[in-house]
């Protein structure tokens, strides 16, 4: 579905003029579409006037499947080229920014950039970008021409800079991720008191997210004989789950945030197994930590950078070393024998999780975005000097 709509512009002289922009799909069962909603959440209406530049999914149906992507990042390039530039462009970091952030920094116009992720997350996700230099050149312009760059972690914050390089910072500021709080409280209540004994994984299926360590534990004969395998998302490796011939495993597919939530909340534990990668090693913020930890369900993590800190921050995980399905399978049998545990660990993460309500951090993003758009409303000292020379 299209999206391009703009708040009420009220008293203009009031309100900071902001473009949004997200080039990848925003379905409601994506990462994408998770962190736009955020930010939406996180902008205050009477704060700032906005339009948002986006689609939710992919090409039309009749399209072949490999041209649908395409498809759509054509559609919403080419809808924000069209785009009158105005005020700040505040767009999630993706190749195809730097096709329509060019035309908005050429007219002194900030451009806020989310990095959500460093470029082996570009090439794992689609392998064909490593033999592409121009696409690598592409990713890297909006990152070296942008006025303001947010990230979700300090790890991801330094790598930022090694792109920048000396002399050039812009100003880099950390806000983790955050959560759709009511949603999972409601998932919470509606679930019944007694968890399914379900392990539940949920996300973008890429290579470096640990899928295939989950396999091979549940093939450890560690692994209890009466837990379930439930998976949930769509990438690389969903056909070797799908496929998969052992009766505990159920996959679901792509699923709406609501279901996700009913889901995970019912489940008996979630598995945050991101792989020691090089997507990894700037460090993440990955939703579903997060998220287990607001459905009241104890997650197993792996310790990668960003991860750790955010499982330890929040509460309410095992961590484990990452790629090691033995030690996966162990933790996975401990936590499914020790209710007492189980419960420890979801008191902690409901505890811990409310500071990561999407609106908590708010007032961190509108400082962001309105101090770049005061120092473009700011007339620079030559333009000063010349507009008095004209006097």
């Amino acid at each position: 579905m299209r999206q391009d709509v703009s708040a009420p512009s009220g008293s203009s002289g009031e309100k900071t003029l902001l473009t949004l922009l997200w080039v990848e799909s925003t379905t409601d069962s994506t990462a994408a579409g998770a962190h736009l909603r955020g930010t939406l959440a996180r902008l205050a209406p009477e704060l700032f006037d906005l339009r948002v530049i986006t689609r939710s999914t992919d090409g039309p149906s009749w399209l072949p499947g490999r041209l649908r992507k395409p498809w759509r990042i054509i559609s919403v390039v080419g809808r924000a080229k069209l785009a009158r530039p105005r005020g700040v462009l505040l767009a999630r970091w993706s190749p195809f920014v730097a096709l329509v952030s060019r035309r908005w920094t050429r007219r002194g116009r900030p451009l806020v950039l989310f990095v959500q992720g460093n470029l082996d997350d570009l090439y794992d996700s689609n392998p064909w970008t490593r033999r592409a230099p121009w696409l690598t050149n592409l990713a890297l312009a909006s990152i070296r021409e942008a006025t303001a760059v947010v990230t979700p972690s300090a790890g991801l914050a330094e790598w930022v800079g090694t792109v920048r390089g000396a002399g050039e910072q812009p100003t880099v500021t950390v806000i983790p991720n955050g959560v759709d709080l009511p949603l999972f409280e409601s998932a919470r209540k509606d679930a019944d008191q007694v968890r399914e004994p379900s392990a539940v994984f949920f996300g973008n299926m890429a290579t470096w997210q640990g899928v295939d360590t989950i396999l091979q534990a549940l093939a450890d004969p560690r692994w209890p004989a009466d837990l379930a395998l439930t998976v949930i998302g769509d990438g690389p490796l969903a056909r070797e789950v799908a496929d998969s011939v052992d009766p505990r495993v159920r996959y679901l597919g792509r699923r709406s945030k609501s279901e996700v939530a009913a889901v995970v909340a019912g489940a008996e534990m979630a598995l945050a197994t991101r792989s020691d990668v090089a997507a990894s090693a700037t460090g993440v913020s990955p939703f579903k930590v997060i998220e287990a930890a607001a459905a009241g369900t104890p997650a197993i993590v792996t310790r990668v950078p960003g991860q750790t800190e955010l499982a330890t921050d929040i509460g309410g995980a095992v961590l484990i070393p990452p790629g090691d399905p033995q030690a996966l399978a162990q933790a996975v049998a401990d936590l499914h024998a020790d209710p007492e545990l189980r419960a420890r660990l979801t008191d902690r993460g409901l505890a811990g999780v409310r500071a990561y309500d999407w609106a908590s951090r708010a007032g961190d993003l509108a400082t962001v975005v309105t101090s770049v758009s005061a120092s473009a409303s700011r007339p620079t000292a030559d333009a000063t000097r010349l507009a008095g020379q004209r006097r």
